[in-house]
């Protein structure tokens, strides 16, 4: 079977309770082929000195991890362009992105998904499903015959963790085209919508896999959740996403 790299980003901001929980579950997995990408977008409280005692007490798995520190918050969209720019990946590695408060739920995580891409050679995507705090869960298979962007509204999205995707498409992403607000600002909110809308328009639905187990835990409740704090803002961003242009599937 082939074994693909992947390129687990994790950003973190005021996570001090989660964050060991979620490193722990990245280096519990039955599958050696990863590389982390930390990025802590300037937290207040005590999330970096966990990450780094955390980083001391694995020596063994230090060499895996790249940990990022900002100065200033940027955002999660902002932190995920440095992120994927921070290495030199290779076209048919696949990104995986991991929240800083949020877990793998099991230790065959990363080879399950390996596992979908190999039986699935041309497929570039992946998606769903996931545990949460809550009990809710919006994931289920693409329908035939809806668009990304009626997704985004008003059917409501359904592209949600565990998300990967190929690197290669990373790479035919405008960014000036989608990654920026009417005010020629990176988007400060709904930054998985603006990645994954290009993503899986430059996929296509046939490309695109969703994975029915749960394999990723999403700490939905958290003060610090997008949607508590900057609901207007990601309701906003959102709304803009959905009228960029749409992109030509590969």
């Amino acid at each position: 079977m082939k074994e693909h790299n992947f390129y687990i980003v994790t950003l973190c901001y005021n996570c001090e309770e989660y964050i060991k929980d979620c490193l722990e579950s990245i280096i519990s997995q039955q599958y050696n082929k990863y590389k982390v990408i930390i990025i802590d977008d300037n937290s207040s409280d005590e999330t970096v000195a966990v990450i780094n005692s955390f980083l001391d007490s694995y020596p063994y798995f230090k060499d895996k991890f790249i940990f990022i520190q900002n100065d200033n918050r940027i955002g999660p969209l902002a932190n995920h362009i440095k992120a994927l720019d921070h290495e030199e990946i290779n076209e048919d590695d696949i990104v995986l992105h991991l929240d800083g408060d949020d877990l793998l739920t099991t230790s065959s995580c990363l080879k399950l998904i390996n596992k979908c891409y190999t039986d699935n050679p041309k497929h570039l995507v992946s998606y769903g499903n996931y545990e949460s705090t809550t009990n809710r869960n919006i994931c289920k298979p693409w329908a035939k015959g809806i668009s990304v962007k009626e997704y985004i509204y008003p059917i409501g999205w359904i592209f949600s963790h565990a998300r990967t995707f190929k690197y290669k498409l990373w790479k035919y992403i405008d960014r000036d085209k989608s990654f920026y607000d009417k005010s020629g600002n990176v988007f400060s909110s709904a930054g998985d919508v603006a990645i994954m809308k290009p993503v899986l328009e430059l996929a296509g639905r046939h490309r695109t896999m969703f994975i029915p187990k749960k394999i990723y835990y999403y700490r939905d409740n958290l003060p610090t959740n997008e949607h508590h704090i900057n609901f207007n803002d990601q309701i906003r961003c959102a709304l803009e996403i959905k009228d960029k242009p749409q992109y030509n599937t590969l």
